[in-house]
């Protein structure tokens, strides 16, 4: 098979793992809620409530309540994730938690080179729209200035054409940004990307946010494999 066999193939391998995702989704009723593409399980969803419900913590101390410093503990993380039962309910997880610290987010999924938009927070993103983001890998240097392997980024976008284009989609373009890259399997990636428009990113701690990025990477990759976690 050539190389463009191959590309063509993961890229319709994906689109049909959303397209069913999206299916179920219009099946519950869950697609009313514009802003994200994947529905989560219901033990999920009663899980992240509760969470929501504990959110101002002793262990917080803050100095006022524009400078909390947002915080939600590993361990409950990792329960949460762990009620997610497929790939979609723990991108849906992932995006929710995140947007508990940053007001938008959107998680992109990396195969063969391409950036194709999976889930999103706060973006107003109707699920069509949402599907027609498809970047190639070179977008985020021009978004960045970096390669983004490994490490993450907080700071403000670069401007380039590729880039203009992308906000938009969006609605918009933020004054600071941050981006986060988790491996998923050996061909697969997930960047995960958050703004606040105009507004200063929150304060919150971004060591925080790659645990979380990367144990929902972590369940994504077992649940691909067909595994228990």
């Amino acid at each position: 098979m050539s190389e463009i066999d191959e590309k063509t193939k993961g890229a319709g391998s994906y689109h049909k793992i959303v397209s069913q995702e999206i299916s179920f989704s219009r099946a519950t009723g869950y697609d009313k809620e514009k802003t994200a593409v994947v529905p989560l399980a219901r033990l999920a969803r009663l899980e992240e409530d509760r969470l929501r419900k504990q959110e101002i913590d002793d262990r917080w101390q803050p100095e006022d309540e524009t400078s909390r410093n947002m915080v939600i503990p590993v361990g409950e993380i990792i329960d949460v994730l762990r009620a997610a039962r497929s790939v979609e309910e723990v991108a849906g997880v992932l995006v929710e938690m995140v947007a508990n610290l940053v007001p938008r987010v959107l998680l992109l999924w990396e195969r063969r080179g391409t950036l194709y938009g999976f889930a999103s927070r706060g973006m107003g993103l109707e699920e069509v729209k949402l599907l027609t983001i498809e970047l190639p890998r070179s977008f985020l240097r021009d978004l960045t200035c970096l390669n983004l392997e490994l490490d993450s980024f907080r700071g403000p976008p670069r401007m380039t054409e590729m880039v203009e284009r992308f906000y938009e989609i969006l609605g918009g373009r933020p004054n600071e940004i941050m981006v986060l890259p988790v491996y998923v399997t050996s061909e697969d990636r997930w960047i995960l990307y958050g703004d606040a428009l105009d507004q200063p990113l929150p304060r919150f701690e971004l060591r925080l946010v790659e645990v979380i990025v990367s144990r929902a990477g972590a369940r994504a990759d077992l649940l691909l494999d067909g595994k228990k976690w």
